[in-house]
């Protein structure tokens, strides 16, 4: 993975509240969340180029400037070879995930969800379709690293049923460590164990 993915594996839950009802939220974004909640369901689907400004309001509202993937970088994942970018829409696009297979390896490079869609089960949804369709390409893990003090992160991967497989110092930088997590024998499609 390229020093550029720096937030390819940590969702962008890492710099922005992700509880829904805290008191920083506009009457807005309550509105866009109750939206989402109502929503009979989120329809997730292969991304394509015309999805590529959404994706890039996603990115601008998830990460830091620092850490946001490029026009460029994106235009290369939705185009590249043995890509999978997969977008989850209510009413609008409210996530976003990218993996990467080789041969019976896939690497999860980015999660992001809308801050308003946060703690809705869009991330996970994401996740489990994300696995599927590496799954069906022939990949039999799934890798991911996340920024070690990015709890919620963490907390969703080991309820899908990635584990802990290494850590990484100094990943996004120094004192910015990383864990490394996979999930093993895909097999059988994800599931979500119980909190």
């Amino acid at each position: 993975m390229t020093p550029e993915a720096i937030g390819s594996d940590r969702t962008s839950t890492d710099r922005t509240s992700t509880d829904p009802t805290s008191s920083n939220r506009t009457s807005t974004d309550q509105a866009s969340s109750d939206q989402i909640r109502k929503a009979a369901q989120i329809s997730i689907s292969s991304a394509r180029m015309v999805d590529l400004d959404a994706i890039l309001a996603l990115e601008r509202g998830g990460f830091p400037e620092s850490e946001q993937w490029s026009r460029r970088s994106w235009e290369g994942e939705l185009l590249g070879e043995r890509r999978t970018v997969l977008v989850a829409r209510a009413h609008q696009t409210v996530g976003v995930i990218c993996l990467q297979t080789v041969g019976p390896a896939a690497d999860l490079q980015r999660l992001v969800v809308a801050p308003r869609a946060r703690r809705l089960g869009v991330g996970s949804a994401l996740v489990r379709a994300g696995v599927d369709a590496v799954r069906h390409l022939g990949a039999r893990t799934v890798m991911l690293e996340v920024g070690y003090e990015n709890e919620p992160a963490i907390a969703l991967y080991q309820r899908l049923g990635f584990e802990q497989r290494a850590a990484r110092a100094d990943y996004y930088g120094p004192g910015q460590h990383a864990l490394i997590l996979k999930m093993y024998d895909l097999q059988d499609p994800p599931r979500m164990t119980e909190p």
